[in-house]
């Protein structure tokens, strides 16, 4: 039996899954969302908020795209379909007041990572953030963990969206990391 809900998303009306989350129906529309802890194979955390998306007609704050679901909305008032806004004022507030939170213990000079400019954390933070920051204050220094010889871990790069503990858990079936 098919659960097939009409959603408008930025002013394009679109059919998916009632099942589907807000963040999925935003990949079928072809629009991009922000995300660090979402994985379509992992449960759903929650963690980062920068999948934040406004839903019209519903709370009067921005919205986890990937904890909600289509079937959740509320259709408008006279049976049109439920209206998701994911480039508001509202929503790029938001995901501002978000990425200022994620690097509040990583600096973005990134002088002894490793990923090469290849950083969903660099790149997000210029699509999607403020060019300076307002916390002055000595950045969290933490313990690396000793996984074994195959993994490397550096704790200070961490933004604690906690898809290395799911995905360590619900794959890997060990519980190492919390």
């Amino acid at each position: 039996m098919s659960d097939l809900r009409k959603i408008n998303i930025d002013g394009q009306v679109i059919e998916v899954e009632g099942a589907m989350t807000l963040i999925q129906a935003c990949e079928i529309a072809g629009i991009e969302i922000p995300r660090f802890c979402y994985h379509e194979r992992l449960s759903i955390a929650g963690n980062c908020r920068m999948c934040l998306v406004e839903v019209v007609g519903g709370p009067p704050k921005p919205t986890a795209s990937c904890a909600m679901q289509v079937r959740d909305l509320r259709p408008g008032k006279d049976g049109e379909p439920p209206v998701v806004k994911t480039n508001s004022p509202m929503v790029k507030k938001a995901r501002e007041g978000v990425m200022e939170f994620l690097l509040i213990n990583h600096p973005l000079d990134c002088p002894i990572c490793d990923q090469g400019g290849e950083c969903d954390l660099q790149d997000q933070a210029m699509a999607y953030g403020v060019d300076f920051s307002r916390f002055r204050e000595p950045k969290r220094a933490t313990e690396d963990l000793n996984l074994g010889p195959l993994v490397a871990t550096t704790m200070t790069r961490c933004i604690s969206c906690t898809r290395c503990v799911r995905f360590t858990t619900e794959v890997a079936g060990i519980k190492q990391m919390g």
